[in-house]
């Protein structure tokens, strides 16, 4: 690549902290230009609802320009449990790097791919089915970055590129989440708020989710193909990833007895967290517990690799170190939705995009929402909490125009979920994409024709869906 190439492509990598930083700047300036208003609320099964028709002018906020630099450390307060996740996860990986655990591992499911010709093609399907099924029956989103430090380096040790591996679980968990058929942070909600039974309609959002899935991951494995063939034409050439690889053995690949004990933790420790936080467990996890099973898991593994106290230690702030660029991202991001709250410019702009709804055709109507979502993601990022403000507007406006209940869910669940793999508020995408070192600009340049493919299915499913009265 040439100097002049190189330097265009780098121009395209902005960094993520100084987008997300921008954009509360944006949200303070704004709070000069938009007429404050919002709308009543009331306490349902204990969950505060958006009574629809309630919008009314009231007093503009105090807001002081300090209140720009106050939303990071509160952003990083309202994420820090993320945060912390992603920390502690940083430090059980690091445990099983320093035990030997993971080149072990990637030894050996590497010397079986290279003894059985395109296995390394069908590891990554099922690996992107594995994440989309998490994604899309459990609502993973967040819960998927302890498996990124693992993916990576075997996807890297496959022969493929960063770009692959972080695709696989972030595509793979994302595009599932998107169209989940039991979402409980989209669907769940949405249809709580609309009056439905919780889950109705699975079978045509479980079509879809296939279809998608299906797309998915072809867009997924062409590309990884594309990459194994000819490396030149990776979209992560003149990145250094050795950092992100294991070293590994390609002559013995037996694994130690204190490697497959560490293996069966760590397996342990992900069946635990995807149970506990299962709506159907009854436990009611969250990702606090999910820290602490990791944790757990974390001192298991130094146990059993015979670490003392003062590798332990070392070893784990190590591993929480290297993750801390991707942990602060998340409160950076989430301090956008703190200065909205401080300026009181969220509901305005709900009041906004529902008013384009009125007079509209059920499919437009349908359309409508799915777009007004799509665009709302960009400053609110939670599918539950753009459900609880949204949906109480959205439900009574499409009764009027003829729109389903479910058809309404179904366009929500699209906006929120297609927008979460582009938006660059989503602090989520760049903890993913900050394991795999991958620019912004150049996961925007491997997404979109994914994203424009996902796009038109959306409008083809909500058109059926307004003709069958889904």
């Amino acid at each position: 690549m040439s100097e002049a190439a190189a330097a265009k492509k780098k121009g395209l990598d902005l960094n993520p902290f100084f987008i997300l930083f921008a954009v509360v700047v944006l949200v303070y300036v704004a709070w000069f230009f938009v007429s404050p208003g919002a709308y009543e609320r009331q306490v349902v099964n204990g969950r505060t609802l958006v009574i629809a028709n309630s919008y009314h002018p009231v007093d503009r906020t105090s807001v002081a320009f300090i209140d720009v630099f106050r939303a990071i450390p509160n952003g990083l307060i309202g994420a820090a449990s993320i945060v912390f996740c992603i920390l502690i996860t940083g430090g059980t990986i690091e445990i099983l790097n320093k035990t030997g655990t993971i080149s072990a591992g990637v030894s050996k499911l590497v010397s079986y791919s290279k003894q059985h010709e395109g296995s390394s093609m069908i590891m990554l399907g099922v690996l992107f089915a594995f994440f989309s099924a998490l994604g899309g029956f459990l609502g993973f989103a967040e819960n998927a970055i302890p498996f990124v430090p693992l993916v990576v380096p075997l996807v890297l040790a496959l022969g493929y590129d960063a770009m692959t591996a972080v695709g696989v679980v972030f595509l793979g968990t994302l595009v599932g989440f998107a169209v989940g058929p039991t979402n409980i942070y989209t669907v769940g909600v949405a249809h709580q708020v609309a009056e439905l039974e919780m889950f109705s309609g699975f079978g045509y959002r479980f079509v879809v989710y296939l279809i998608f899935c299906v797309v998915g991951m072809a867009h997924l494995l062409w590309y990884a193909h594309k990459v194994h063939k000819d490396p030149s034409r990776s979209y992560m050439i003149g990145i250094d990833d050795s950092d992100l690889r294991v070293s590994y053995s390609g002559g013995d690949t037996k694994l130690q007895g204190k490697h497959l004990a560490c293996l069966l933790v760590l397996v342990a420790a992900f069946a635990v967290s995807i149970y506990g936080m299962s709506p159907n467990s009854g436990w009611r996890w969250g990702i606090n517990d999910l820290s602490a099973v990791f944790f757990a898991a974390g001192i298991l593994a130094g146990i059993i690799g015979t670490l003392s106290i003062d590798d332990f230690v070392t070893t784990f702030m190590t591993g929480a170190r290297n993750a801390m660029a991707g942990a602060l991202v998340v409160g950076v991001a989430r301090s956008i939705q703190w200065m909205l709250d401080k300026t009181a410019l969220l509901d305005p702009t709900i009041h906004w995009f529902a008013a384009y709804m009125e007079g509209l055709s059920p499919y437009g109507s349908a359309v409508a929402i799915f777009l007004i979502i799509l665009l709302m993601d960009g400053i609110i990022s939670s599918g539950s909490g753009k459900a609880m403000a949204v949906m109480p507007i959205i439900i009574p406006l499409c009764d009027m125009v003829g729109v389903t209940r479910q058809t309404a869910t179904l366009a929500y669940q699209f906006g929120d979920g297609i927008a979460n793999m582009g938006w660059f508020t989503f602090g989520t995408l760049y903890i993913f994409l900050a394991y795999g070192k991958i620019p912004l600009g150049r996961w925007y340049k491997f997404f979109w024709p994914l994203m424009l493919m996902m796009f038109i299915m959306s409008l083809i499913f909500l058109y059926i869906a307004v003709q069958i009265g889904y």
